[in-house]
């Protein structure tokens, strides 16, 4: 526990209460397949400044602060008939996101797309997940019925324990 807590995004609690991981169900659709249009390079620069920002985000001592506005971000959003845009949103990150240089890592991509939703009004779904045996965890966004980034498959190896 304490290695957890050092890393700043748990801490101690004496509150003698039991957490349950969310009903929360991983869609069998996602973005994997393979896409031939070409990325522009505004789309480029924009997942680059996206994924800056997601590196930057996640000092520990940021990290907190980030999802905390994030959420209050994305709860001022009007959640009406989005899957569509999400959709093509995520492509567009997807094939952009090759031509970046910066190491692919679930949370920074999560992250990223995030924030560019966010930033066009569309309010996808970050999920947190964990398996044990051995441990790992995984975090990916998704949208209804469309995981955005990741796959599906390696999603469902995980069960969420945090929903944003």
């Amino acid at each position: 526990m304490t290695l957890l807590v050092d890393t700043g995004l748990f801490v101690r609690s004496d509150l003698g209460f039991r957490i349950e991981a969310p009903a929360f169900d991983v869609p069998a659709d996602d973005l994997s397949r393979p896409d031939s249009r070409r990325s522009g390079l505004r789309s480029i620069f924009g997942a680059w400044c996206a994924l800056a920002w997601a590196a930057r985000a996640l000092k520990p001592d940021r990290l907190p602060s980030t999802i905390e506005q994030l959420l209050r971000d994305k709860l001022l959003l009007d959640r009406s008939g989005q899957e569509s845009e999400l959709r093509a949103l995520g492509t567009a990150f997807a094939r952009a996101r090759t031509f970046v240089p910066i190491a692919p890592r679930c949370l920074v991509d999560s992250l990223a797309l995030y924030r560019m939703a966010l930033r066009r009004s569309l309010a996808p779904t970050l999920v947190f997940g964990v398996r044990t045996n051995p441990f790992a965890a995984h975090c990916w966004l998704q949208s209804g019925a469309c995981v955005l980034t990741g796959t599906a498959e390696e999603a469902r190896n995980y069960q969420p324990i945090l929903v944003v």
